[in-house]
């Protein structure tokens, strides 16, 4: 009896646990180099990025583009200009709520923003907004 009560206890707090929210990551480029564009050069991504990443011109920043992979969002590019490089990473991990322990589901933000060319580069990644489950608004540069 113990046992079946045991189950019954478990099936209802796994059913119980209830479905994760999708995570939409938002971020623009800003290209703060004044006297040449960026152009993509490689990308990573766990879904299609809308609209697609494309070139931006010296001084301007990108459109808003956005992706949404489910529970865990991640994507990586690069940049360049001439011998500048700058790869970006960005992510968002789900963590379920733990009915044993008592504690709510919660996402993680992560993004990175690194030099790889020959000729350094300053990039950032600044997380700009939190929304509601998981989404994130990040502002990227390079100069």
């Amino acid at each position: 009896m113990k046992s079946s009560t045991l189950f019954a206890s478990l099936s209802v707090a796994v059913l119980g646990m209830g479905s994760a929210h999708a995570a939409t990551l938002t971020f623009t480029v800003q290209n703060k180099i004044t006297t040449s564009d960026i152009i993509n050069t490689f990308t990573n991504t766990c879904t299609p990025i809308i609209p697609s990443l494309g070139t931006v011109l010296a001084g301007t920043t990108s459109g808003m583009h956005q992706l949404n992979c489910g529970t865990s969002t991640a994507v990586g590019f690069r940049y360049a200009s001439g011998t500048k490089t700058c790869t970006f990473n960005l992510s968002s991990i789900y963590t379920p709520a733990n009915p044993f322990l008592g504690t709510s589901e919660y996402w993680t933000p992560s993004g990175t923003a690194t030099s790889n060319g020959s000729t350094l580069a300053t990039c950032k990644a600044t997380l700009t907004g939190i929304g509601s489950s998981g989404s994130y608004t990040w502002a990227l540069s390079m100069q």
